[in-house]
Parts: C-alpha cells; sequence; structure tokens
C-alpha cells in the first residue's frame, strides 16, 4: 500500500508542469557629493527587479521583468526607465512585449557608463528617446556571435496616430573579448529625427576599453555628435576608470571622469568619483553600494 502512494506521489511530482523560476535583485546607493563651490547633495538610489521565466517545452520559454527604481534627489521622472514586459524565447530568437528601455540607451549609450557612480554620471544621449510607454521587440538568434533586432514603441507624445513613435533597428557582435553594438533610432516628431550610435568594447585581461559614437540628425543644420573614450582596470578588489566625453553640444562638451571603487565583497563598495567638466559644475562623489 505504501509503496503504492509513493509511487503515485512522485508520478504526479513528474507529470506536473514545470513552475516558473522566480528571483529578486537589485541595488542600493547613497550617496554624497560636493558640487564644486556650489554645495553639498545628498542622494540614494534603489533599484529592485522581479523577474522570472517558465519552461515551455520544445526550447521555448516564457519570462516577465518588472523593474522599481526610486531616487530621494527629487529627480523627476525617476520611474520611466522601469521595465515591465513579458517575453518569449526559443529557436527562432526572443520577442519582448511591454515597457522597456530602448535598446540605443541601454545597450550603447550605456557604455559611456564606466564609473562607479549614481551621480557623477557623464552618459549623453543625444537626442536619444528615453521613456517607453509600451512597446515591442525582436532579437535573433546569435550566428557566430552576431544578433540583429528590430523595435517600436510608443513614448506617450503620439497626435491622434497609432503608429509607433520611435522605431530602430539594431546588430550586436561579441566574441573573443570583443564586443561591438551599432543603432539606427527613427523618431516620428514634426520632423523625422535620425538618431545613429555604435559602440565598442574590448577586454584583456584586466583592462576593458570603451568607444562610443552617437550622432544626432535631427533634420536641421544643427545635428550633434557626440564622442566617448573610456578604460577600466581591476587590479584585485580594486578598480579604476577613466572616462571623456566630446560633444557638439557646447552643454556637455569637455567632460572627464575618474573613478577609484574598492570591493568590500562580492556585493558591497565603496567608491570616490571626480568629475570635471568644461561646460559645467564639477564635482566629487563619495559613495556605497550595495547589490542582492
Amino acid at each position: 500500500m505504501k509503496k503504492t502512494i509513493v509511487a503515485a506521489a512522485v508520478a504526479a511530482v513528474f507529470a506536473a508542469p514545470a513552475m516558473a523560476d522566480v528571483s529578486i535583485s537589485g541595488q542600493i546607493n547613497a550617496e554624497i557629493s560636493s558640487l564644486g563651490g556650489n554645495g553639498q547633495n545628498s542622494a540614494v538610489n534603489t533599484d529592485i527587479a522581479f523577474s522570472g521565466s517558465e519552461d515551455l517545452g520544445n526550447g521555448m520559454k516564457a519570462s516577465f521583468k518588472i523593474v522599481r527604481t526610486s531616487d530621494t534627489d527629487g529627480t523627476s521622472g525617476a520611474d520611466q526607465g522601469a521595465d515591465m514586459n513579458l517575453g518569449l524565447s526559443g529557436d527562432f530568437g526572443s520577442i519582448t512585449l511591454g515597457k522597456f528601455e530602448p535598446y540605443s540607451i541601454s545597450n550603447i549609450s550605456s557604455f559611456q557608463n564606466i564609473d562607479a557612480s549614481e551621480q557623477g554620471d557623464i552618459e549623453d544621449i543625444n537626442g536619444l528617446d528615453e521613456a517607453t510607454d509600451g512597446g515591442i521587440r525582436y532579437v535573433s538568434p546569435s550566428m557566430n556571435g552576431l544578433s540583429v533586432g528590430v523595435e517600436g514603441f510608443r513614448d506617450g507624445n503620439e497626435t491622434g496616430t497609432d503608429d509607433f513613435s520611435t522605431t530602430t533597428f539594431f546588430a550586436a557582435y561579441s566574441a573573443n573579448g570583443l564586443t561591438v553594438k551599432a543603432a539606427q533610432e527613427t523618431q516620428s516628431a514634426a520632423s523625422e529625427v535620425k538618431v545613429t550610435s555604435i559602440a565598442a568594447s574590448y577586454k584583456m585581461g584586466d583592462f576593458e576599453f570603451r568607444v562610443a559614437n552617437i550622432d544626432n540628425d535631427n533634420g536641421s543644420d544643427a545635428d550633434v555628435t557626440s564622442t566617448f573614450v573610456g578604460a577600466k582596470y581591476t587590479m584585485g578588489a580594486n578598480e579604476i576608470a577613466v572616462g571623456s566625453l566630446n560633444s557638439d553640444d557646447t552643454t556637455v562638451d569637455g567632460d572627464t571622469i575618474v573613478s577609484l571603487k574598492h570591493s568590500l565583497s562580492k556585493n558591497t563598495s565603496v567608491y570616490v568619483v571626480a568629475d570635471h567638466s568644461d561646460s559645467a559644475a564639477s564635482q566629487t562623489v563619495i559613495g556605497m553600494k550595495h547589490s542582492f
């Protein structure tokens, strides 16, 4: 009798559908910054992500992601970049549906985020569309390190049209320490705006080198190009990073950043970042970060 019950229980377990795997992750940054003679500022940034996946069989998988962010420095639109989406992947590639950060920002301009600070960032998005009210993205399977994709989304600024406000075609290649990503983002506005971006990184032992270029063709004579060059070196628990940003836009021209970080553990680090700008107030940031 007992053997029959045990056998039935084992059969029920193996016959049950696969349960979705759910994980919680995130980070919290606490920083104090000196604003080049204009006083001090303090801020706490938190990000928390809920993600999960479910095996659908036949090589297919369903997934979801929810990300919320919060800042105490009074920054407006602190939740603009939050993700809330569902995904489906398989031999055909992957499809993401819902709210997500545009590819040109999350995968290309983000190469400029070489320092440890949240406030001391010199990233220049140069006209890229930041927010989405919802969209769809397709990414092909990797073909010897190369993948391509397309996305379209709405940003809430449409005037009586059902068309996507922004569409982007992109490609990525990664092999032997080299990563290259490129995209062309087209925005439907009063005059069509096209922003072409490309970024690359190369890792060689403890060194990492990065470059990024964003060209904003807004249909006028005021086209703007920004270029970033940076490097990072890791020595055990210590990390040194240097970055420089130059742009045709005088409001962001001549930014240089130096970052020193020390990891106290796998999840906790302390850092100091110096950001010098030719066009705005320079700042020095001292901070601590914990990831979970």
